[in-house]
């Protein structure tokens, strides 16, 4: 595709030959002056056409481009959303995991919390069962002595 640029350059020495053949048509009184102001009116009509045409399919060809890039990035955006959802996913199944564990975890605390009170509880009795016995066998201890 021709750039703007490109174009001028190309356009400028045309432009130039064709003024020049129209001063020389109308120096030979081949045409008179209105039929080549007029021509070149023409002339310069279309070649804003041709610029209007070539800048819209410029543009055209960015927004296409523009267009491509946004469906690349959608496209990433949405396997992007997919992995974000399955690691959603797995992280819940973690968490449950996670307060399933916390919950045994707190249970067999509580489990062994209870076992080690009862063990006090039963230990201070049998404590205070040897030192009763400990009495009676002091206080034999000493009767038999007297």
């Amino acid at each position: 595709m021709l750039s703007p640029r490109r174009l001028a350059a190309t356009a400028a020495p045309l432009a130039a030959i064709i003024l020049g053949g129209l001063a020389l048509l109308v120096l030979a009184d081949l045409i008179t002056f209105g039929a080549a102001a007029t021509a070149v009116a023409f002339l310069v009509t279309l070649a804003a056409l041709a610029l209007a045409l070539l800048t819209v399919r410029r543009i055209d060809g960015k927004a296409h481009r523009i267009d491509l890039r946004m469906k690349k990035h959608e496209a990433e955006l949405a396997r992007s959303t997919a992995a974000l959802k399955n690691i959603e996913t797995r992280l819940d199944v973690l968490v449950r995991a996670v307060e399933d564990s916390a919950a045994r975890r707190a249970d067999d605390l509580g489990a062994i919390l209870a076992s080690l009170g009862e063990d006090r509880v039963n230990a201070m009795a049998q404590a205070r069962e040897v030192q009763e016995l400990r009495e009676e066998v002091r206080a034999l201890a000493t009767k038999d002595r007297v």
